[in-house]
């Protein structure tokens, strides 16, 4: 995949997390994305200037929300030990699997998440994984 349709895939994929807007009072979508895009400016500002990461830190930030929820999804069980050092998108995510107002297998119906997880975090940036197989958007 090339830079866009990495950034129109990871769109998508937080797209699909519409519902969480405005099921309840609470955005949890748009905290899960204020928490990492905290994160990753943070991040950024402690890596070496002459770093040009390709993805500009919202869609980066994107990316990890979609992962939370992904990790949630394929999760059973969540022990208190799992919050150690936890970022709250993890949290949240885990939550939301576990109420029942919310249906993530329905709001990605139709999703590539072998594609998704084709995709990794390395150094400030998104790469595609060197085994994975190209896929097309």
């Amino acid at each position: 995949m090339n830079k866009k349709q990495i950034s129109d895939f990871i769109n998508e994929g937080f797209g699909n997390l519409y519902p969480l807007t405005y099921a309840t009072y609470t955005d949890y979508r748009a905290e899960m994305l204020d928490d990492e895009l905290k994160q990753e400016k943070r991040h950024r500002a402690f890596i070496s200037v002459a770093f040009k990461p390709k993805f500009n830190a919202s869609i980066v930030s994107k990316y990890w929300v979609i992962l939370a929820i992904r990790t949630a999804m394929l999760s059973d069980h969540f022990r208190p030990r799992d919050i150690l050092h936890c970022k709250k998108s993890y949290i949240l995510a885990h939550a939301i699997k576990d109420d029942d107002r919310f249906d993530l297998d329905a709001m990605f119906d139709g999703f590539d998440w072998e594609a998704f997880e084709s995709i990794d975090y390395r150094q400030g940036d998104l790469i595609i994984k060197a085994d994975s197989v190209e896929v097309a958007a």
